[in-house]
């Protein structure tokens, strides 16, 4: 019996743990086999999720990039993308039409527009990462005139965004228009000579005439008058907009203190007080004859539309502008037209400007003078207390 059990025993731990081994280890393979197997199919299936996301962001990508290509082939604007040192990564049609050349992608923007200004704007751009404007003139393959702007990409990478847009048109309309004014202007002059000399020689001898004729004959020679003044400041407006500013050493201080003294006597026979206050000499660059122009009709406005009280100079050099303020007690501007006193041929008070001799001219051309010498003008006014105008203009030109 114990025999029997020893053998029993013998059985279950020699004979049966080797096939409870094969059989658990076939159950062990076919489970991981079943296991793996389901691993790799969802492998597979998020593999193929991802590809397919891949794919339809790519379509995506595809289409808005399509989308930008046809909006800048679109624009009246020629569009470049360069890198820093301005090769071109990209250029829309109008760039392509603009500057004839085909296949613009991969060279530098000199060698495409031949333009040593638009290149060097671009890689100051690339440098110092602020945006750059200019209106720059193309000569190849014919002159242009265009509005260039450069800015860098703001996450600081390398690539700089080009536009030109071109104004050559618009240029060649305003030298006709200038050309244009300029020439009636000086036409005009002639027969406004003869027509004022003939009434004056009426009236001297006119002793046969009554006093209507008399008085519709001064009216002649007082209009005669008013015409020759705008057609003089249409020329002064004209030329300073055609020919380059030339500056030179030009003593501010000096300029407007001499306008001052010259009328002075204007402000006396109306019973202001005519004040110059500033240092004896500010030294600036600019073109000493349009100071002149701008420090003239901006006092003589101010003596103009003040009837009492006071017009008063004051030149103030700071840092690196000089200011020049022109204050009066006149009877001031209108809060609604403070935008236009600087149109052509704008009056305020079109009555008071008739009486006093007024063109509608004087402020546009101090401003467009002021603007050519790089500086601004702005006023400050009140209606009925005064106005102050305010001009700033850069010490070193």
């Amino acid at each position: 019996m114990f025999g029997t059990a020893l053998l029993i025993g013998i059985f279950h731990w020699v004979i049966l743990p080797p096939v409870l081994l094969s059989l658990l280890g076939t159950a062990t393979f076919l489970a991981l086999g079943f296991f793996l197997r389901s691993v790799f199919d969802d492998e597979s299936h998020t593999l193929l999720h991802i590809q397919s996301r891949a794919d339809e962001l790519q379509v995506k990508l595809e289409e808005q990039k399509t989308a930008i290509d046809d909006m800048a082939d679109g624009l009246d604007i020629a569009i470049f993308i360069c890198d820093q040192r301005a090769n071109i990564l990209y250029a829309n049609r109008r760039a392509i039409e603009l500057f004839r050349f085909d296949r613009p992608t991969g060279r530098n923007i000199l060698a495409v527009t031949l333009s040593y200004d638009l290149e060097q704007l671009v890689i100051r751009t690339g440098k110092d990462r602020i945006a750059q404007n200019a209106e720059l003139t193309f000569t190849d393959p014919e002159e242009k005139v265009g509005l260039a702007k450069a800015w860098a990409t703001s996450d600081g990478g390398d690539r700089v965004f080009l536009s030109v847009y071109e104004i050559t048109d618009l240029r060649r309309l305003e030298r006709v228009r200038q050309d244009f004014v300029a020439n009636v202007s000086h036409e005009l002059r002639t027969p406004l000579t003869i027509i004022r000399s003939m009434a004056e020689t009426l009236v001297d001898d006119g002793d046969d005439l009554n006093e209507r004729a008399i008085k519709y004959l001064n009216k002649i020679i007082a209009e005669v008058d008013r015409l020759t003044l705008i057609s003089q400041d249409l020329l002064i407006l004209s030329a300073a907009e055609s020919n380059p500013i030339r500056k030179q050493r030009c003593d501010i201080s000096d300029v407007f203190k001499g306008i001052v003294q010259q009328l002075e006597s204007k402000a006396k026979k109306k019973g202001l007080d005519l004040t110059f206050s500033g240092p004896p000499q500010c030294v600036i660059e600019a073109n000493s004859s349009q100071m002149m122009q701008v420090a003239l009709n901006l006092v003589d406005n101010a003596i103009k539309y003040t009837t009492e009280g006071f017009v008063s100079v004051k030149v103030e050099p700071e840092e690196d502008v000089v200011k020049i303020l022109i204050s009066d007690s006149g009877i001031g501007i209108p809060s609604d037209q403070m935008g236009r006193i600087f149109e052509r041929f704008y009056r305020v008070d079109r009555a008071r400007s008739r009486a006093t001799g007024g063109t509608g001219l004087g402020l546009s051309i101090v401003k467009h003078l002021t603007e050519a010498h790089g500086g601004k003008i702005t006023v400050e006014s009140a209606l009925n207390v005064g106005s102050t105008f305010i001009v700033e203009l850069p010490i070193g030109g």
